[in-house]
């Protein structure tokens, strides 16, 4: 009998490394579990309109007032082909996607998805309208540059990188303070 005072100190003393482990952690049944968000993995929109899924839609360009290229894809769900409309500050372009197809705007050959000189600098937001049937919608789409390996060749006219500026050494900077 004198061993069960001494078992429930020992089980009480665990029970509180438990608890107090269990705190430090952070292991709780309230907590928002980063991995079971969903989200679009990319750089350009992720949005529906109608039938049509905009997946990873956006403007490169090299800076403001040049023409921008619409990058990403339109996919239609329907099981008739759909028209649809893009509007950007002055320009408009339509096109008709078949049923349960999809558009991949750098893919088209015809159509390269140029916008004309867009009022937006890279690192901005450019406000483009999709209509499709009756439905409209506004996103304000990414507008990018050649900065991205990725996306150079889809800059309109090229992209030649700013060379980076010189090192300054110790001697120079020695020289300029006296």
């Amino acid at each position: 009998m004198k061993s069960a005072p001494k078992n429930r100190v020992q089980q009480a003393a665990a029970a509180g490394a438990v608890l107090a482990v269990l705190g430090v952690t952070g292991c709780t049944a309230n907590n928002l579990q980063a991995t079971t968000i969903q989200y679009a993995a990319s750089d350009g929109i992720v949005k529906d309109v109608g039938p049509i899924e905009l997946r990873n839609i956006l403007v490169i360009s090299s800076e403001d007032g040049e023409p921008g290229r619409l990058l990403g894809t339109a996919i239609n769900t329907s099981d008739s082909p759909v028209q649809l409309t893009i509007e950007a500050e002055n320009e408009t372009a339509e096109i008709t996607i078949e049923a349960d197809e999809k558009w991949v705007f750098e893919d088209e050959v015809d159509d390269d998805g140029t916008l004309a000189g867009i009022a937006e600098i890279p690192g901005s937001l450019l406000d483009l309208t999709f209509t499709v049937e009756s439905e409209t919608a506004e996103f304000n789409v990414p507008v990018l540059d050649g900065t991205l390996e990725e996306y150079r060749e889809y800059v309109p006219g090229g992209f030649t990188p700013e060379p980076p500026e010189p090192a300054v050494t110790e001697e120079e900077e020695e020289s300029e303070g006296t």
